[in-house]
C-alpha cells in the first residue's frame, strides 16, 4: 500500500508542474518515492498517461459502444479465425499504445486485471495457458449487445460512461452486466477504451 503524502509542498509543486507541462515526470517521480517496493523496471507496467486531443462528444461515445458490441458479436461468428479477428479488433478498440489499460473483465477471478493485449485477448477468445480460467467470453456466441448508459461524464478528450449492457445469448435470453468505461479521443481522432470495469449485478 502506498503511504499517504502529507507534505503540502508536494501538492503545490505538483500544481506548478502541471502548469509547466511537466506533470507526467513529476507524478512518476512521486509515485516511485512513495512506493519503494515498485522497481524501476516494473514502473511502465503499472502507469500510463493519456494524451491531450480533440473534445470527445456523447456521439463519439455512442459510436464506440456500438462498434464494441458489434465486435463482440463478430468474434463469436468468426470460427477458427476468432483469435485473429479478436486481435485486430482489440488493437483498434483499446488504448494499448498509450500504456497499460485498466480492464477488469466480468468473469475473471484468479487474474481479474488485464492491462495488456495478451490478457485481453485471452478473456475474449481463451487459449492462453497463463489464464486458465478463461473460456472465451466472445465465443458464446452472442447475437446482440446493447448499451444503456446511466451517466456519461466528459472532460476535454476524456469520457467516462457508466450503465448496463445487455448480451443476447443463443437462446435469445439477455444477460445484464454493469459497466464503467473510460474513453480517450486521441490527436488523430481515434476513440479508444482505456478503462473497462464490468461485473454482474449484486445478488444477495
Amino acid at each position: 500500500m502506498m503511504p499517504a503524502i502529507q507534505s503540502s509542498s508536494f501538492f503545490s509543486n505538483a500544481q506548478r508542474a502541471v502548469k509547466s507541462h511537466l506533470a507526467a515526470p513529476a507524478v512518476m517521480a512521486a509515485a516511485l518515492l512513495c512506493a519503494p517496493a515498485l522497481h524501476a523496471d516494473e514502473f511502465a507496467d503499472h502507469f500510463g498517461f493519456l494524451p491531450e486531443g480533440p473534445t470527445i462528444t456523447s456521439e463519439d461515445v455512442k459510436k464506440a459502444q456500438k462498434a464494441w458490441g458489434e465486435a463482440v458479436v463478430t468474434i463469436g461468428k468468426s470460427g477458427n479465425r476468432a483469435p485473429a479477428v479478436a486481435e485486430e479488433i482489440a488493437r483498434s478498440a483499446y488504448a494499448f499504445d498509450l500504456g497499460p489499460i485498466q480492464f477488469k473483465p466480468t468473469l475473471a477471478a484468479e487474474k481479474p486485471f488485464r492491462p495488456d493485449l495478451e490478457g485481453t485477448l485471452s478473456y475474449f477468445v481463451s487459449g492462453n495457458n497463463k489464464y486458465k480460467e478463461d473460456s472465451g467470453f466472445a465465443l458464446r456466441p452472442w447475437s446482440n449487445v446493447r448499451f444503456d448508459n446511466h451517466t456519461v461524464k466528459i472532460q476535454g478528450n476524456i469520457a467516462i460512461a457508466m450503465g448496463h449492457y445487455y448480451f443476447t445469448g443463443p437462446d435469445g435470453s439477455e444477460t445484464k452486466v454493469e459497466y464503467t468505461k473510460g474513453y480517450v479521443k486521441t490527436p488523430d481522432n481515434r476513440v479508444l477504451i482505456f478503462l473497462q470495469d464490468s461485473s454482474l449485478p449484486y445478488s444477495p
